[in-house]
């Protein structure tokens, strides 16, 4: 054995208690170094498991007032689902436009229904082209074209063409498109 260690064991079995701090300091020194890095790892993992915590209190906390919104939404859906229009049912298409036209006195002298285009893409709704030509007063004209905005059918108006067809009456040739169903 080397003159170095046998004299370093001689000196621990002379002052025991001293060889043995010394190895216990080595060993806690090294639990030291361990136990800091590892500290600075969870004070991290601390963090952010307390700002996800935060958040989940934030989300809790909200949690009626986005069931309130969700609701609204199923509302809404619900409303535009029951009043889309049927391609197929030219019948029902055509009588919301004469039950507008009782409603509002204003004549509707020429009302069709033209072919839709195929969507662009697979989708549940389609746009339902109609032609309409409208005669009346002013005011009567646009009492159809708001009845026409604020009625439960979601219409979109593509092209208009106002003209006068007399000392107070006016004709309106319109384009419209309506929300439906293929």
């Amino acid at each position: 054995m080397n003159a170095f260690l046998q004299a370093l064991l001689a000196a621990a079995r002379r002052n025991l208690v001293a060889a043995v701090s010394i190895v216990l300091l080595v060993v806690l020194g090294i639990a030291d170094v361990f136990l800091w890095g590892r500290w600075g790892n969870l004070a991290v993992e601390s963090e952010r498991t307390r700002q996800e915590g935060e958040k989940m209190l934030l989300s809790l906390s909200s949690h009626p007032r986005i069931e309130a919104q969700s609701a609204e939404a199923a509302k809404a859906l619900a409303y535009i689902d029951a009043n889309l229009a049927t391609e197929s049912d030219l019948a029902g298409n055509l009588d919301y436009f004469y039950q507008i036209e009782k409603t509002t006195r204003v004549k509707l002298t020429n009302l069709s229904q033209l072919s839709s285009q195929p969507p662009a893409n697979e989708t549940d709704f389609l746009a339902i082209p109609f032609s309409l030509r409208l005669s009346g007063s002013y005011a009567q004209i646009l009492g159809y074209l708001h009845a026409l905005e604020t009625g439960p059918r979601l219409v979109r108006l593509k092209t208009y063409r106002f003209s006068q067809s007399g000392a107070e009456a006016l004709t309106a040739d319109l384009t419209i498109e309506m929300l439906g169903r293929p």
